[in-house]
């Protein structure tokens, strides 16, 4: 049974598994981020967007008040 400790290929395992654990919480840390930066430049765009809609409705209602007081 302890004959398995004294393999190097079961300590490469066990450094490797370590390894990867320790690496989940970094890696998932900056993906986290550059998803929280995309999703406030996609917030931003679609406000912008939304503000731009509204000024073109209000351009459009403006020109049509204009064309039947014409």
């Amino acid at each position: 049974m302890s004959a398995w400790l004294h393999e190097a290929e079961f300590w490469v395992v066990v450094a490797f598994i370590i390894f990867v654990i320790m690496m989940i919480k970094p890696v998932t840390g900056v993906m986290m981020g550059a998803l929280d930066q995309r999703i406030a430049k996609i917030r931003e765009e679609v406000e912008e967007a939304q503000r731009l809609r509204e000024e073109a409705q209000a351009a459009l209602a403006s020109y049509q008040r204009r064309q039947r007081e014409a």
